[in-house]
């Protein structure tokens, strides 16, 4: 188990005993007594603040999300939806407290993460206002799409699996996300072996097929004023390595850009890698400081400052807590959220 760091931007968030019970018993009793779940984070961990009581309709089940929504309090909902399975919901107003922001918008991963354990989610969505919630297009049942249907639950539990695994597999070049290796190819691999040794300071990776392959990039990151997010696609996602310079020294910075136009396959398959992308660099003795996730237009010099300041100072509070792989503290991430209005994870036809 992950220790618990402090609250800057280093939070371990654990379930408390009370929503543990609730979860299993929603996900695993088999009933339909359980509309749903609010959660809460509350003292770094995630409360249960409520059950909502079953629904057959939109209607019902709207009206208790509706009856339970506080434009000043982030919040979780975790919804049951008759024959189609469970949805994740993140309640972030705009309104609400920017530190209660941050810890509902980076606790979100691992709550997914943690439910997943349990049962498959098959829809996922983020409202930051209230006209913005909408139950009804939840309960709106896929048409035509059982293929893409099985295909994203078999990427949930690789998610899974790969959240769960302690160690990747580093010998040979090689990544490891769950029961899949995805080997480097040459130009790949040469071009980290330049890295390591200090040749090159820029290194851009994309999944492609059953491999990790290069995609072209400058030998170092663009300096400002030129914008850091145009190295970056915008039809793709793909990971980012690079050396950033940082009050007069460098400090190693590992970004996962994923555009909302990409794919839901390479999103899904990109996320459930991401971290065995980072505990193989972390094996091969690349220690990054700090690792990013959002839009490639989120990337910009402004944020990974302030990104690279919040972890040194978090660093230097004695809140960064021993990883799960040497050199390398997986608590220090900032994870996206869900794009406004909702994503299904499954797609419609």
């Amino acid at each position: 188990r992950r220790p618990t760091g402090a609250m800057t931007h280093a939070a371990s968030f654990g379930l408390s005993a009370g929503l543990r019970r609730a979860l299993e018993d929603a996900c695993e009793g088999g009933g339909d007594a359980v509309g749903g779940l609010q959660i809460r984070v509350v003292d770094e961990a995630f409360a249960l603040m409520a059950t909502l009581p079953g629904a057959t309709k939109a209607q019902q089940l709207a009206e208790s999300v509706a009856s339970l929504l506080d434009i000043a309090t982030p919040c979780f909902f975790l919804l049951r939806l008759p024959k189609l399975g469970w949805a994740l919901a993140s309640w972030v107003p705009d309104t609400s407290d920017v530190r209660q922001r941050m810890l509902h918008s980076s606790g979100r991963e691992t709550l997914r993460k943690t439910v997943a354990a349990v049962t498959s989610l098959a829809f996922e969505a983020h409202w930051a206002s209230a006209s913005e919630v909408d139950v009804a297009n939840l309960f709106a049942e896929p048409v035509g799409e059982l293929a893409t249907l099985a295909l994203l639950t078999d990427v949930e539990r690789l998610a899974l699996a790969d959240a769960q695994a302690t160690a990747a597999e580093a010998a040979a070049g090689k990544v490891t996300s769950a029961a899949l290796a995805f080997p480097l190819q040459p130009l790949a691999a040469n071009a980290l072996a330049e890295f390591e040794k200090g040749v090159r300071d820029l290194l851009l990776l994309r999944i492609e097929g059953e491999s990790v392959g290069l995609l072209p990039s400058p030998s170092s990151p663009p300096a400002e004023p030129a914008p850091l997010e145009a190295m970056l696609p915008t039809d793709a996602p793909c990971y980012a390595l690079m050396r950033y310079p940082q009050e007069g020294s460098t400090a190693l910075l590992f970004l996962y850009s994923c555009p909302e136009a990409s794919t839901v396959r390479a999103k899904m398959l990109h996320a459930s890698c991401k971290g065995a992308v980072l505990t193989s660099l972390a094996e091969r003795g690349i220690a990054v400081a700090k690792a990013v996730e959002g839009e490639p237009g989120e990337h910009t010099h402004a944020n990974v400052s302030a990104e690279l300041a919040a972890a040194a100072g978090s660093a230097a509070s004695g809140g960064g807590g021993g990883g799960d792989a040497p050199g390398f503290n997986f608590e220090l991430k900032v994870i996206k959220t869900a794009p406004r209005g909702g994503r299904k994870l499954t797609s419609r036809r």
